[in-house]
This record gives C-alpha cells, sequence and structure tokens, in this order.
C-alpha cells in the first residue's frame, strides 16, 4: 500500500454487504489501496508505508501482515502452508520479530489481530449492517458517524484509570478488542472475540531469562537497522536507551547512527554525564546534543497535537519536548528514530510482586521489603497493613468510589489490585455519576488481567504504555520520522515477563535482569549506574513557564462544554501551579482528555 497521510486500514467480510460498504467508501476516497478476498470482493483497504504490508496466499487461506515484521513472502508461505484456516495462526503471530497485524480470511472467515500487548489494536464497528474492523478506532467512528462517549471521557480522567476501562470504547458503537485477543468473524454468526495469547509464567532464573531478553531484543533492534540508511536513537543516559543504541550502532545493516542526548539541568540529574560516557564508545556514531535551554518545557504546545488518536494520551503535555529531537533529525534525514520506552514497564518491577511471594517465600519478601521500606520511608504498620490486604479483585473493584480520592504518594505502601483514584476537584457532579454509574455497572463481572496482584499491576502497566506509544508514533510521523520502541514487541515483552519476579522487582540492584542481559554489549561502566534521572523539575518550570497559556485552554474548553470539569477551578489552580491539589499531577489525563475531546 501507498502512503497517503496517517497510515490505516479497514478489513471487511467476504460478504455482498461488505463489498457495498467497502465500495461506497473505495469511490469517496479514490486514493485509497485495496487488496481483495479470493473472491475479488475487497478486503484490506486503506494505505501503508512501502513495505509495511506483505501479502501471501496460499491453497487453504491469504494471510497479510501490516506493521513491521522479519519475514520474506517465502518464509511466510511457507509457515502458513500446513495451516488449514484462520484459526491455526495462533503460533505465527509470535514467531515472528516485531510489531504488526496479522490478517486472515478463507472461505468466508475473516481473522484480525493486533499485538499481543497493545502495540498494534483493533476495534470494529456496524456499518450499513455489515461489521467493519480496523486499526485506528478514530477512523471507524469517523467512517460510522460514531460520537463521543462521555463516560468513557469521565474515566478517563481519573489518575490512575482502573482496568478494565482501559479496553473500553471511546466512541458509541466502536468496540475495541483487547490486547492478546482476535476479533474472528464468519457470514451469519455474531462477531468473535477469542484469546490467542497468554503471557508466560515467571518461572525463570537469571542466566535463563537474561538469554533470552538478549535474544529477542538483539532481534528486534536488529529487525530496524537492517535497512540502509540514517537512523536516529534517544540517548538519555539510562540503562534502556544506552542498550538499544549499542545494540544498533552493530547492527546487522552496518547503520550511521545518530545519538540524541538532553543535557539538562546537570545539577539536579546526572543522565548527561552517563550519555557522555556512554557515546564515547560508540562506534560510528554522532552523538547529537540538546542544552536544556534549547529544549521545549513540558506543557508546551499541549493543544497543538494534530493527531486524532482513539484514546487520550498523556504524552500530548510534553508534544514539544518530545518531537523535538524527531523534527531535528527529519532535517537530517533520519528514516527511523528508536526510543527506550518501555523499559521500565519490563525490568523496573514494584514492591506489589512480594504480595504473592509472602506465603511461599517468606524471608525473601520481608528481606526485600526491609530494602523498599528504606527507599521509600515506609513505616512497619503501614506496610503490614498493605500485606493483610487479601480482598479479590472483584471485591477491591467494588469498593473503588469518587467520593474519596486516593493518592499517588510514594510514601505510601500500596499492595492492593487497584489504586483508588486521585479525585480532582475540578471535576463536576455529573463527571463523577457518571464514573461512579460506570463502577457500579462493571463491578459484577470485573475481572483482573493476572492471577496475582504483581502481574496484574504489570499488564496494566504494559497496555497503558504501549497505548501511549501508539501517540508518540502518531506524533513521530506528523514529525517526519516514524518512531519505533524495540522493547515493547511481544517476544522481547514475553522474554521479560518469563524471569521470575525477584528479578525484575528487588530494592537491591537496578534492573539487573536487563544489566544480566546487555553484559558484553554494553560497556561495564554503563551497566554500573545506579541512579535514574528525573523530569520532575522540568515538569515542574513548564508548569510556571506555561501558566497563562495552560488556563487560556479553559476558557473555551471541550470537557468544560459537556460538563465534566469546572473551567473557574482550572483556570485558578493553572494560574498557581504550585498549589498542593496539583501534586502528581491530575492536571495531566485533564488535559489529555481536552486534546482527545477536541478532536473525536
Amino acid at each position: 500500500m501507498s502512503g497517503h497521510g496517517t497510515p490505516f486500514f479497514l478489513a471487511f467480510p467476504d460478504s455482498a454487504a461488505a463489498c457495498a460498504v467497502a465500495r461506497r467508501l473505495c469511490a469517496d476516497r479514490p486514493e485509497l489501496d485495496v487488496i481483495p478476498h479470493a473472491s475479488g470482493r475487497p478486503w484490506i483497504v486503506g494505505h501503508r508505508p512501502a513495505g509495511e504490508l506483505l501479502v501471501v496466499r496460499s491453497p487453504h487461506l491469504t494471510v497479510a501482515l501490516i506493521g513491521t515484521f522479519g519475514v520474506t513472502a517465502a518464509d511466510l508461505a511457507r509457515r502458513i502452508a500446513p495451516v488449514r484456516g484462520p484459526a491455526g495462526l495462533d503460533r505465527l503471530g509470535l514467531e515472528l520479530p516485531g510489531q504488526f497485524h496479522l490478517l486472515a480470511t478463507a472461505d468466508g472467515a475473516m481473522r484480525v489481530q493486533g499485538t499481543a500487548y497493545g502495540t498494534r489494536r483493533i476495534a470494529w464497528t456496524r456499518i450499513a449492517d455489515t461489521v467493519v474492523a480496523g486499526d485506528r478506532a478514530a477512523d471507524l467512528a469517523r467512517f460510522a458517524g460514531a460520537g463521543p462517549d462521555l463516560t468513557s471521557v469521565a474515566l478517563r480522567l481519573l489518575n490512575p484509570l482502573p482496568a478494565p476501562f482501559a479496553d473500553r470504547a471511546m466512541w458509541h458503537g466502536v468496540r475495541p478488542v483487547p490486547p492478546g485477543h482476535c476479533l474472528e468473524l464468519r457470514e451469519g454468526r455474531p462477531p468473535a472475540q477469542r484469546r490467542w495469547h497468554r503471557p508466560p509464567d515467571p518461572v525463570l532464573g537469571l542466566a535463563e531469562a537474561a538469554r533470552d531478553v538478549r535474544s529477542s531484543l538483539t532481534e528486534a533492534v536488529a529487525l530496524r537497522t537492517a535497512a540502509s540508511g540514517l537512523i536516529s536513537a534517544d540517548l538519555s543516559g539510562g540503562l534502556d536507551s544506552t542498550s538499544l543504541c549499542f545494540l544498533a550502532a552493530g547492527g546487522p545493516g552496518n547503520p550511521k547512527l545518530i545519538a540524541c542526548t538532553a543535557t539538562g539541568d546537570e545539577s539536579e540529574n546526572d543522565d548527561g554525564h552517563w550519555a557522555r560516557l556512554a557515546a564515547e564508545r560508540l562506534v560510528d556514531t554522532e552523538h547529537f546534543l540538546a542544552p536544556a535551554s534549547g529544549l521545549p518545557l513540558f506543557y508546551s504546545g499541549a493543544m497543538n497535537d494534530g493527531g486524532r488518536h482513539d484514546t487520550p494520551v498523556g504524552i500530548v503535555v510534553s508534544r514539544d519536548r518530545v518531537t523535538h529531537f524527531i523534527e531535528r533529525m527529519a532535517e537530517r534525514g533520519s528514516r527511523l528514530h528508536l526510543t527506550g520506552n518501555g523499559g521500565d514497564h519490563l525490568f523496573l518491577g514494584s514492591a506489589v510482586d512480594y504480595h504473592a511471594l509472602l506465603p511461599t517465600r517468606p524471608l525473601l519478601t520481608l528481606a526485600a521489603l526491609r530494602g523498599y521500606r528504606t527507599l521509600f520511608g515506609w513505616s512497619r504498620r503501614a506496610v503490614a497493613g498493605a500485606l493483610l490486604d487479601r480482598r479479590s479483585y472483584r471485591a477491591s473493584f467494588a469498593a473503588l468510589t469518587t467520593r474519596s480520592s486516593g493518592s499517588l504518594d510514594p510514601g505510601r505502601p500500596s499492595f492492593g489490585w487497584l489504586h483508588d483514584p486521585v479525585i480532582a476537584s475540578w471535576f463536576t457532579v455529573d463527571c463523577l455519576e457518571r464514573v461512579e454509574q460506570a463502577l457500579a455497572e462493571a463491578a459484577p463481572a470485573v475481572e483482573p488481567l493476572a492471577a496475582t496482584r504483581g502481574r496484574h499491576h504489570d499488564l496494566a502497566g504494559i497496555h497503558a504504555g504501549t497505548q501511549e506509544m501508539r501517540g508518540l508514533e502518531e506524533m513521530g510521523r506528523l514529525a517526519g520520522v516514524p518512531v519505533a520502541n524495540p522493547y515493547f514487541d511481544d517476544r522481547v515483552v514475553d522474554a521479560a515477563l518469563g524471569a521470575r519476579p525477584e528479578l525484575r522487582a528487588t530494592p537491591w540492584a537496578y534492573k539487573p535482569l536487563l544489566v544480566e542481559a546487555m553484559r558484553g554489549i554494553v560497556p561495564d561502566r554503563s551497566l554500573a549506574r545506579r541512579t535514574k534521572g528525573d523530569g520532575s523539575p522540568e515538569a515542574t518550570l513548564g508548569l510556571y513557564r506555561h501558566r497563562e497559556e495552560l488556563a487560556a485552554v479553559w476558557e473555551d474548553s471541550a470537557l468544560a462544554r459537556a460538563g465534566l470539569v469546572d473551567p473557574d477551578a482550572l483556570r485558578r489552580l493553572c494560574r498557581t501551579p504550585g498549589s498542593p491539589e496539583l501534586a502528581y499531577n491530575p492536571l495531566t489525563s485533564t488535559l489529555a482528555c481536552e486534546a482527545w475531546l477536541r478532536t473525536a
């Protein structure tokens, strides 16, 4: 498929009704490309950049891969030759590196799936009595004439957002398919969502898990560097981006690499120091340094995103900042920009993992919790009380309320299934009533994402992270360079999640699993870093510097017109950025929802 703006696809069943809808769309948009079913009816309609689509037809079915994948047509044909129908393709999605959609059609049956952890997602809707699936809920809503669901918007104002609302539709009639599930369609049957992937059990020791992480991450980066041309990458000085830069510099295509570093205020943040140490050892790599004075602050351009996202994404509050390097690299001719996003989700872990370990490994758990108490200043009584909470997920969910506000203060230990959401003072009564009704409706049937609290939090965080990265990828394309986040490849995530919990969550070492995986690739002095940069000073300064710009957002607010926020309260608080009400920043989700609703 050729490129005509933001890539997207729609998938149509092999039926006369679907054919009529697809042909009407193609008549209105003649620039779109069409991949047909074996019958000749339209199957996939849309556009993609060159190299992001592969279609192979076998005697039994037709398979399409859309996105970034590491397979040739001949190899894909060999892999699908023994498969007799779309339902037999569960393994294929995890056998190949990359991030891609997988579609298949045969004998009136159709399968559409994204990735296991949400980097590539799908949704579906009904248009003129036929089901249409696609990779962008925003496009499906536009084609179906669907309006935004204000209750979904109200829920997205919450921070943190309780599962399962991350998979709730943002538009009436448009239904997202959860990560790890596929959509199956057959003439005469209702649409069916079926799970095709489950995360691995966390049973591997350090040596085995590190080997898997090393192999999968090397493969993920090699896939992006195999083609010729200039590529760029973040080099923050942290372990995640540093690892990617060393893997990319030694990639199979011998790429010319530009490593991008924002030095920041080095009196408070030592990222710049560690980035320079790493750059000294990177071969054939240009180190592009941006001083703090030349970098946009957080909240610059928050309402000037220009994209139409499937969900509100918090990254809009730092849009100008995150696209600064991408725009500079577009001027230099970079064909791809790599980021280390996802490394924290996979390798940082949290103390909640020890809630499930306490009964079976009490000595390990108590020793680790002593370390966490020292790190965060937790009291023994608070830790003991949190550990004694043995409620089920459903009971914990039923206890959620908007009548009191939770806290994201790390000084308070939490080992629960859920964090009580922060209820901001600017939420209206109508907003809170919508949230309460949604909580009550969901409570009887709600299920956790995993059997233990630690794994539930892992998956909730990864799903939220991949959703944010979809927003970043959209911003990257608009800024001129596609963005890749290799840590969120399914095979990399599976490799990390296969490790025992204490290898990912420990107070005694910093990301020990990634350190062991990168030994011999990343210099020892970079692996020895024990500090972590924090963007809090820049975020606080951004609130002060852009306070009038932020206050002006609420002069003509889409959220206020919808009755969800009090614009007067927001104007007042934005002009007093030192207010305790903005601690741990509940403003981010509000700005994200405002930006989304303005384009929805």
